[in-house]
């Protein structure tokens, strides 16, 4: 496979109206944690031992996996509270810093935005985005380049969540270029929950405001208790229909491991021959076992190689290097499709 070649293939998926999946590795590259540095992270800052904390943290510093460490160790729900705590104050203090860096100028290159800005051009002005990520990357993403971010909340400074919304149908709001509806389907800084169980969303808190709790949901067991009550419950119903109706899905740094996105996804692709496009890091075991050992007809992967990049193809599942392009970079990989310079 040529270079050339790559980004035809590329081009021709990504005119399919994708459906674009987040993990965390399109924020990493922003300054978010990564699982390891989020699990460091919390072992650093949950220094007080809560009820079956030195267990799980002994599990924790084992695995370096968030999710599989609560899977080996249940933990009592208060101090699962104080993990949630801990984890909203960790990644909104990195979410913050990139915000900081982003309208001083800072951030020379901005991936994520220019892939919405060309998707939103080329596929659909209504472009929808699922992502197990808390941060808020995605939303300064789209507002970036000048498109309506639509999350299921109310605008305003004392948001509400209004389950009708979460993903209709609009005109272009005045003043805006598209629209972007995003989906956390596990949650974000910006939502909490108050002393009356009422969804209540704070756009931009520095901290967690008092008598209220962050609506995300951590890996692993706590999972299965919030899902059942909203703002949860509507996300994912809704993620699950976009998923459904999907005719293409671009994932950037999602690792297929999560049970509320993976399914239907790997579904529309094995069955229904929906192409899929991956552009990661490094491609996980868990994406490689649901995909390369009984290739999908129409699949396009991309990882990290020493140096070039990896690419799987259905004409090469196992992978073929391409030497001195780096297209698994996002930016790499936007530069591809939309014709500027490689690097």
């Amino acid at each position: 496979m040529t270079y050339e070649e790559l980004a035809a293939c590329s081009q021709r998926y990504l005119s399919e109206r994708p459906v674009v999946v987040l993990g965390t590795g399109a924020t990493i590259p922003h300054g978010l944690p990564s699982m390891p540095a989020l699990a460091d992270e919390l072992l650093t800052a949950i220094l007080d031992s809560p009820q079956g904390w030195d267990d799980f943290a002994l599990r924790l510093d084992e695995t370096k996996d968030l999710e599989q460490a609560l899977h080996d160790v249940p933990l009592p729900q208060e101090t699962v509270e104080i993990l949630v705590r801990a984890t909203w104050e960790i990644v909104a203090a990195q979410d913050f810093r990139f915000y900081e860096h982003l309208l001083s100028g800072d951030v020379a290159a901005f991936p994520l935005s220019n892939l919405f800005a060309y998707l939103l051009r080329t596929a659909d002005s209504h472009l929808r985005v699922v992502t197990t990520n808390y941060d808020r990357v995605a939303e300064y993403a789209a507002n970036a380049v000048g498109a309506y971010v639509s999350t299921g909340v109310t605008a305003g400074w004392l948001q509400r969540f209004v389950a009708t919304s979460v993903d209709r149908e609009r005109a272009p709001s005045l003043g805006f270029e598209g629209l972007v509806t995003l989906l956390k389907v596990h949650g974000s800084l910006d939502w909490f929950r108050d002393a009356t169980e009422d969804v209540v969303a704070v756009p931009a808190a520095h901290a967690i405001p008092a008598r209220m709790s962050p609506l995300i949901v951590t890996p692993g067991v706590s999972k299965y208790r919030e899902v059942h009550k909203d703002p949860f419950r509507t996300v994912m119903s809704a993620a699950d229909t976009v998923l459904r109706k999907a005719t293409c899905f671009l994932c950037i740094g999602y690792g297929f491991n999560d049970e509320h996105v993976q399914p239907a996804l790997v579904n529309r692709v094995m069955k229904d021959d929906v192409p899929l496009v991956v552009v990661t890091k490094e491609l996980t075991a868990q994406t490689k076992a649901a995909f390369l050992n009984r290739p999908p007809k129409r699949f396009l992967f991309l990882e990290e190689s020493t140096g070039g990049t990896k690419v799987f193809t259905p004409s090469n599942p196992d992978g073929v290097v391409l030497e001195g392009v780096h297209t698994w970079q996002l930016q790499q990989f936007v530069n591809m499709i939309t014709g500027d310079e490689r690097d």
